[in-house]
């Protein structure tokens, strides 16, 4: 368990500040385009059509971009420090992809988190400005990127986007070992091109979120089954 807990801290330190850059700059990016949109409608036009304006799905998919290299190239970086580092703590291929995906599902969540945030702080500076009852609850259902990110009472959209988290976490964690096998991550690959292209999707969609989810848990199975069952699972080095 130590050992198993130190992999996993290694993972959480080497992406956690260039995780927080892209952070950084998601909001820095968002903020500017929230603060000109808003100033441009002079208080003629609802909260919605200002953050369509704004636009921060294409914000918010390049970053994911980069949050996806920065989940991948970190688990490559073996050859380096820290692969020394992994070497010295005597832990099998196993424990590696579990700790990475474990890592990876952290970063989804927060990174999830700090755009939900974010477009919350929006809603909260334009009511304070212009108040209107139930601004922010009523934004989330009219706005598809915005109900795709939080899905409030849909359990069907919900269930999807956790499964498309868990996907991506899983695939992210099996690139690292294909890699090492000259093979191509054509899983994780598919599941982001999935995520790009489906990520808004429209309220009451049940029929496509069913399909989503198992698409995405079926490519995730058999990725994880193929590092499951790597003839070697010596310890790492």
């Amino acid at each position: 368990m130590k050992a198993f807990l130190s992999v996993l801290m290694l993972f959480m330190r080497s992406t956690l500040y260039r995780f927080l850059l892209i952070v950084f700059a998601m909001a820095a990016v968002e903020s500017a385009l929230f603060a000109f949109a808003l100033r441009s409608s002079r208080g003629l036009f609802g909260l919605d059509t200002i953050l369509i304006a704004s636009r921060p799905q294409i914000v918010f998919a390049a970053c994911f971009l980069l949050l996806c290299a920065l989940m991948c190239l970190t688990g490559c970086e073996f050859g380096s420090k820290q692969g020394y580092t992994l070497s010295r703590l005597r832990v099998s291929h196993k424990t590696v992809f579990i700790c990475q995906a474990i890592s990876n599902a952290g970063l989804l969540i927060l990174f999830w988190a700090a755009q939900v945030g974010v477009i919350l702080a929006f809603c909260g500076i334009f009511t304070s400005r212009y108040p209107q009852p139930q601004a922010a609850m009523l934004v989330f259902y009219a706005n598809d990127f915005l109900h795709s990110l939080f899905p409030l009472a849909e359990t069907g959209h919900f269930v999807c986007d956790v499964i498309l988290l868990v996907s991506l976490a899983v695939t992210s964690a099996c690139f690292p070992v294909r890699m090492r096998r000259s093979e191509r991550p054509v899983a994780f690959i598919v599941i982001a091109l999935i995520c790009i292209l489906f990520f808004d999707r429209a309220k009451g969609a049940a029929g496509t979120n069913a399909a989503l989810s198992i698409i995405t848990m079926v490519i995730s199975a058999f990725a994880a089954n193929g590092v499951w069952k790597e003839p070697r699972d010596e310890e790492f080095s």
